[in-house]
Parts: C-alpha cells; structure tokens; sequence
C-alpha cells in the first residue's frame, strides 16, 4: 500500500465546449467544418443563414438544404458532433430582410425543422415559430425566431442607412413574448445563451438590427434586467464580422457575441459602435464558448477564432452567477475582459509581427514608458507623419492602419497593439495580396520603431 502525502489534488473543472456560427453558403467549399470539430464540442447552434436560398420555391430550397448536408465535411461534422440546434435569418426564411408578411414561412419552416432533425412531436413543430430552447448540461440555449413574428422594416432616416427605426413595431410577437420570460423566470440553470440572427445591442449601423425596433429592444433588455438569469449571453450572426458588445439597464449589464460568417465576411469593414469592446473582426471566423464548472461555481470563456488557421482573434471571460452588475453601477467595469492578439502571419515573406513564431519575421516589440494612452498618441503623431496612411479602426489599446504602396497601389495592414501592463507596444505589418514584398513591411517598421525611440 502506498503511503500518503497529506495533500488533495484540487478537483479538476468539468468543461463543456459549444461551437456556433451563421451565414454559410452551401455552394462554397465546406472544408473548415474539421477545425472546428477539432475542439469536440459538446453542441454546434446554428444563428441563421445556414444556407442561402432566397425562394418560394420549396423544391429549390431543399436541393440547397440537400447540397449542405451532401457536403462531405459537414456530413462527418454532424456524424461526430452530439448535438445540433439551430435558428434561421432571412436567407433561410426564403427572402432576404423579410418579416411576418413572407408568405411561405411556414414551407420553410418544415424544411428547417427536417434539416436541424428535430423530431416529430416536438412542441416546436407545432406551433407558429421556430423559437426552441434546449438544456446542454445545466446551460440553457434559448433560440429566438426574429423573422416569423417581425413587423415591417421602416424606411432610413439617416443617410446611408438601410432603415430606419419603427417606433412601434415588434420583432417577436406577444406569444414568443410570454414563452421567452418563462423561460427565463422559472430557469435555474447556471448559464443562458440566447440566440438572436440579428444583432441585438448595437444602434449605430444602418442595416438589420433590434434597435430598428427599439421598443422590443428595450423590452427585452428589461425582461433580462427583470428576470436576471444567470450567465446571460446574447449569441448573433448575420453581419459577416465578429465583435464582442456590452450594454446596460441601469446598473445590469448584458453581453453580446456576434459571430458572423462561415463563408464569407465583410472584409473591409469600418463600423462604428458604441457598445463595442475589443475588436472588429472582418475574417471569416466562428465562435467557441468553453464553460468550466468547478466547487467555485461556472466560468465562461467565449472566443472568435478565425477560420483560416483556427488562432484565437478575440475572447471574453465572465463569472458566474445570478447577477450581471456592474461595479459602482457602471459600464466602464465591463469594458476590461475582451483580449486581443494579432493574426500570425502567413506562410509567404511579405510579413513581420512582434507575435510570429516564424524565426525571419519577429520582431522585437517597441517598449515605452509612461502611460499606455500617452505610447499610443505618440505612435499616432509618428505614423501621421508617414505618406499614403489611412486609420482603420481605434480603441484604447489598439491601432489599425493601411499603408498604400507607391508606385504600384498595393495596400498593406500594419496594427499596433498596446500591452499597459508589460509596458511594450506589438505590432504586425503585413501585404493584402501577392507573396514577396521585397523587404517593404520590414523597413517601415524598423524607421516606425527607431522614429519611437528617438522622440
């Protein structure tokens, strides 16, 4: 018999891994469904566009449902993946941007239901909607019907947009209403992922959104702020981008995780949004929710990964619990948990990045002192003072420049990411297109980092 040491090895967290993604076109090709069963997720939610068939005619809809599932990869996908749930947006309700007045609805209806298999005597089938929720374990994923029950898309107001608000019309409809607080009000589950196909929290872009309906936005961030589940996350698709979103009711904070598309993506994309923290991810990408459950209770850590080569793009942790409120009762204590770190570069020379792990492209990153708001206002002085440079995006804590090349006009993306705690600023450059850039993005880097340092 072996003797004893005295010690307990702490219990090891139980951890339940579920995988979601929308708008894939089911003519592209499908080979990116082995990455993500790679991770073995315990469920896989589809949040709308699962195919693209913008049609009345049902026949057309189920060859395009039957080329999906004919795919070899999503075939073996669905063969070794537990459980599949799903919801739908416009192109798999049968037209683009439609609501409760589509007439064939519930002919797409029935094909959804066959593609997702869900069973015959499933209450689901019965009704008007496609809303369902499921139990994973102890987390509860509530899928929402945004199409079957929305009222009519009023015309924009601002220019550029697409629409505009409809100051009194609903998206879900009162008897979706009733099912949804129910679900929430009598839930004792240990986490809520609630799946939206269109985005919930943002209000500044102009295309579909709940805030084109802003009375049932506002109702359902009162529903939660009510009913207060624990864990709340609000899943969406739709806009062919990723980005992590916080908004509040008073001092209850909801999150939001837009993972959007399989096949393709907005690739230049240049967004506002207010309730955005982190980034704004124009890559094809799809998203991972790892729950651990230990003695301390549950913990969420949610990540955008990008389909090219599965790194990480941007994550979020949240704790557990029954309650979702922000310290002293402010948004700015949500605003910390998104990470961010820079794309690898690939395999041709026409790179270099702080964060490669090829030899011939790192670099060292550019320290500082000081405050991290001051390194970045400096950076920004240094490249202003560059030719032919165009700011993409900026957060605290980030920069996304192009630079254009001359003579030939090629366009090149250099990021800057800046580390408060290490006190060092990363940055990757990188060419759009071709495969040697004949040492270009090496030498604006090396004159952006002696130009920091000699200031």
């Amino acid at each position: 018999m072996l003797p004893t040491t005295g010690r307990v090895a702490p219990p090891q967290p139980e951890t339940t891994t579920i995988a979601f993604g929308s708008c894939n076109r089911q003519d592209a090709p499908q080979g990116y469904w082995e990455t993500i069963a790679s991770h073995r997720p315990a469920a896989w939610l589809w949040l709308g566009d699962n195919i693209y068939s913008d049609t009345d005619n049902m026949d057309r809809m189920q060859a395009d449902y039957d080329q999906l599932t004919g795919t070899p990869e999503y075939a073996a996908f669905v063969a070794t993946t537990p459980l599949i749930y799903g919801a739908w947006d416009d192109h798999d309700y049968g037209k683009n941007d439609a609501g409760k007045e589509w007439y064939a609805k519930d002919d797409a209806k029935r094909l959804m239901m066959d593609f997702l298999r869900v069973p015959a005597d499933a209450a689901v089938r019965h009704r008007e909607g496609t809303y369902q929720s499921y139990l994973i374990g102890n987390i509860k994923v509530i899928l929402l019907d945004t199409r079957y029950f929305r009222d009519t898309l009023a015309p924009a107001v601002r220019s550029g947009d697409r629409y505009g608000p409809n100051e009194t019309g609903d998206v879900l409809g009162e008897q979706q209403w009733t099912w949804l607080e129910a679900e929430l009000r009598d839930s004792d589950a240990d986490a809520h992922l609630i799946g939206s196909s269109i985005q919930v929290l943002p209000t500044d872009h102009g295309y579909e959104k709940w805030a084109n309906f802003p009375n049932a936005r506002a109702r359902l961030l009162r529903l939660l702020a009510d009913t207060r589940p624990a864990m709340p996350l609000l899943l969406s698709g739709d806009r062919h981008l990723a980005e992590f979103m916080v908004d509040s009711l008073g001092e209850y904070a909801v999150y939001e995780m837009t993972s959007s598309g399989l096949t393709h993506a907005y690739e230049n994309a240049r967004e506002a949004n207010d309730k955005r923290i982190g980034p704004l991810i124009t890559e094809r990408n799809y998203g991972l929710l790892h729950f651990s459950s230990n003695s301390d209770g549950v913990q969420l850590t949610a990540e955008v990964r990008a389909l090219d080569d599965d790194a990480v793009v941007a994550s979020l942790s949240l704790p557990g619990g029954r309650t979702n409120i922000a310290e002293g009762g402010t948004l700015d204590a949500h605003k910390a948990p998104v990470s961010r770190t820079l794309k690898p570069c690939p395999e041709s020379p026409n790179c270099v990045s702080t964060q490669s792990t090829q030899a011939k492209k790192k670099r060292d990153p550019i320290p500082f002192t000081g405050t991290a708001e001051a390194a970045k206002e400096k950076l920004k002085g240094i490249i202003n003072k560059l030719s032919r440079t165009t700011l993409i995006e900026e957060n605290d804590k980030y920069l996304h420049y192009t630079f254009t090349t001359w003579p030939i006009p090629y366009i090149d993306d250099v990021e800057f990411l800046i580390d408060a705690d290490r006190k060092v600023i990363h940055y990757r450059s990188a060419s759009r297109v071709g495969h040697s850039d004949l040492g270009v993005n090496s030498r604006r880097m090396a004159k952006v980092v002696a130009a920091f340092e000699a200031e």
